[in-house]
């Protein structure tokens, strides 16, 4: 009598994906770990502005305000338009 083994299982439970990504799942599965890893980065580099990090309330009071920077804008501007 032979037996067989059924092949491991990976010990992590793959995470549910909707059945309209599976045939992306697949595609992915079939390409090396070097060009798998080139697909994902440039994915994740096509996506929306809106992607931008939240700005906490906290923070966004922390970091508005008046900002000088020097100078003296009335008098730049007179020295350049009225000599």
């Amino acid at each position: 009598m032979i037996q067989t083994m059924a092949p491991p299982r990976s010990t992590s439970a793959a995470p549910a994906v909707p059945e309209q990504l599976q045939p992306l799942v697949r595609q992915l599965s079939e390409l090396n770990e070097g060009d798998r890893d080139l697909v994902i980065r440039a994915a994740k580099l096509q996506r929306l502005p809106n992607d931008l990090p939240a700005l906490s309330w906290e923070s966004y009071d922390e970091a508005k305000g008046i900002v000088a920077f020097g100078g003296n804008a009335d008098e730049d501007c007179k020295a350049l338009y009225d000599e």
